[in-house]
């Protein structure tokens, strides 16, 4: 008699992507406030966020003095941030993205979702952090739908 065998389990190896939107690779001046997680919070819970953009929320950020950084790469769905100060994971940050060729900046809500510190060189300690886009104006979309668009066609084409 013979016993019935399963399929050994596959061997799990990689990295799996977790990301809803494709990442491109951007280099774009970056500057951002600081948020206080409660008052996000609080918004964020209200009935009317649902149909709210960033444009509609309170300026929860104008107690925070202004930290300049550059993304690494961008999607509809969040960035990667790199710059001098240490980003902690959970805080809140209102950003404002500065794309060529617009003459005012995206401005958008976002979350901290990872975090590390890395060694770049002659000016010391550098930070990373993964962010995820929570509320960004509408009309901001578009713009970054097209900036997104255009970087993808000039990697492509390697220009």
């Amino acid at each position: 008699m013979t016993t019935p065998t399963t399929p050994p389990e596959p061997i799990r190896t990689g990295w799996m992507e977790k990301r809803q939107q494709e990442r491109i690779d951007a280099s774009i001046k970056v500057s951002y406030h600081w948020v206080p997680k409660e008052s996000l919070l609080e918004v964020m819970n209200q009935p009317a966020y649902r149909e709210s953009t960033a444009d509609h929320l309170p300026e929860l950020s104008k107690k925070s003095s202004v930290i300049h950084a550059v993304t690494q790469d961008i999607s509809m769905g969040g960035l990667s941030l790199v710059g001098e100060e240490p980003f902690p994971v959970n805080s809140a940050l209102e950003v404002h993205l500065y794309l060529p060729a617009y003459p005012s900046p995206v401005t958008l809500l976002a979350e901290v979702m990872r975090s590390g510190a890395f060694a770049s060189g002659v000016n010391g300690q550098s930070h990373r952090a993964g962010l995820k886009i929570l509320a960004i104006n509408r009309k901001d979309v578009i713009r970054i739908e097209k900036f997104l668009l255009d970087q993808k066609l000039r990697q492509k084409h390697g220009r």
